[in-house]
């Protein structure tokens, strides 16, 4: 009786001891700046990011990736394995218990006997059950289960993550669609505008008024403008197509309805940039990561510790049927099990050593992740603050070939100017206005690049970094 204290006392101490081997993890240091260079004002992102555009359609084709986009079926059962991947960790922390049941004919050898004439047979009846459970003394199971559920954390982020990019992908690849329906607008209003020069170019030339060169210059500006028109046609179907597969249907079943780029044009609050890495999918997921491979280290790290376990078996045997049932076949044995490594030729210590490198990668990866989150955000309001530049200069360029085109064909029915001024201011309006339809698209695409890069509005249940 008096031991007992000192018994405790020593399993107290152990467990303390088993508790040091795997120290708290210590977020590594990462880059968090104060403020991005390029901050903005503007509105706070939503989760439903895509509905500040104002575009039916697209709001539409968002609901249809969420249920037929095959990426992110798949991504969701991996996340799917990484749960059941914890459930098989957590198993270990609770005993197993296993039944058996057995019937055997035997025959003992002759020789085994003395020799003679006569065997001996007979019939085993046996039933039991057994037990196992190891004594989590140093935390190695502990750890496991840790690090399971932090790749089943990281399984969840990276379904957002998923979603988050297929989402920007279906988006930027709508706004360039709709882009291209608007220019072709351009273009189509451009061929009509050439057809009526052509038709005006060959009555002044059977007039008289014009030489046959003024025709064939006409000629010459409406045939070009029918093959730039005819070149929308091959990127806007694979745009079209890429749609298709994003929504989960075969392109040869899908269609949008040509139509020109009616969407509203948001400006996004960039806010801080920790509030940015908190809300960031891929941040999260590489922390996670990294949570999990500090506890795998601990896990190593017990693996040097004597292994205590608590055995046990209980059951029936006899090799009469008649006694099998009856208390006298009765059988159990009960106790401890210790296995301490002696040799293992290495393997302990490069198991941790390859255990210490994955954490190390995954720091790294964590840091990483966290410089493209502020890259990516820095990237998209540079390329919107220049992209605002160009909207306001090239709006005045348009107002300029128009008022250009206006003088040269005044100029050229008073005939002071031949064909060729006009020809030219012709090309220059209708390149100003491509160019502007162009830009306005470019904004809505680096718009979809901010929104993705600040998280995509995104409420997670991970802490911030």
């Amino acid at each position: 009786m008096k031991a007992f204290p000192f018994f405790r006392a020593a399993l107290a101490a152990t467990l303390l001891a088993g508790c040091q081997t795997t120290p708290d993890l210590r977020m590594p240091d990462a880059a968090s700046p104060a403020v991005f260079k390029g901050g903005s004002e503007g509105a706070a992102l939503r989760a439903d990011w895509w509905s500040v555009f104002h575009d039916g359609e697209l709001n539409r084709l968002a609901k249809r990736l969420d249920g037929g986009n095959l990426q992110l079926q798949a991504a969701l059962a991996r996340a799917d394995q990484a749960y059941a991947a914890l459930g098989v960790a957590r198993s270990e922390v609770f005993p197993n218990v296993n039944a058996s049941g057995s019937v055997q004919r035997n025959r003992s050898s002759d020789n085994d006997l003395g020799g003679g004439f006569f065997s001996s047979y007979s019939t085993q009846y046996r039933a039991g059950l057994a037990l196992g459970w190891e004594i989590d003394l140093w935390g190695r199971v502990r750890r496991l289960v840790e690090a399971g559920r932090a790749e089943a954390d990281a399984a969840d982020a990276l379904v957002e993550d998923v979603r988050l990019a297929l989402r920007g992908q279906l988006a930027r690849n709508y706004f360039a669609l709709r882009t291209l329906d608007q220019e072709r607008q351009v273009l189509e209003d451009a061929v009509k505008t050439r057809e009526e020069n052509l038709k005006l170019a060959q009555r002044r030339f059977d007039g008289g008024i014009t030489p046959e060169l003024d025709v064939a210059r006409a000629d010459t500006e409406l045939a070009a403008t029918r093959s730039a028109l005819a070149s929308l046609r091959g990127p806007r179907t694979r745009l079209e197509n890429s749609i298709a597969v994003l929504v989960g249907q075969a392109p040869s079943d899908f269609r949008l309805a040509e139509r020109g780029l009616t969407a509203r044009l948001p400006t996004i609050r960039a806010g801080v940039p920790m509030e940015m890495l908190a809300v960031r999918p891929d941040v999260a997921a590489a922390k996670a990561r990294l949570v999990a491979a500090h506890a795998r280290v601990g896990a190593a790290r017990a693996e040097y510790f004597p292994k205590v376990s608590l055995i046990g078996s209980g059951g029936l045997s006899s090799i009469n049927a008649s006694e099998f049932l009856s208390w006298s076949s009765r059988t159990f044995a009960l106790g401890p099990e210790v296995t301490l490594p002696i040799f293992q030729g290495g393997r302990l210590r490069a198991n941790e050593k390859r255990a210490r490198a994955e954490y190390a990668e995954a720091v790294a990866n964590y840091r990483q992740a966290v410089l493209n989150a502020l890259v990516d955000v820095e990237n998209a309001l540079a390329d919107l603050a220049s992209l605002q530049g160009q909207t306001g200069a090239q709006a005045q360029a348009v107002q300029a070939a128009e008022r250009a085109l206006a003088l040269s064909n005044r100029r050229y029915e008073a005939g002071l100017v031949s064909s060729i001024e006009v020809v030219d201011a012709v090309r220059e309006q209708l390149n100003a206005q491509r160019r502007a339809v162009q830009i306005r698209g470019q904004q809505f695409e680096s718009t979809v690049q901010l929104i993705q890069g600040l998280g995509g509005g995104l409420s997670t249940k991970h802490t911030s970094p």
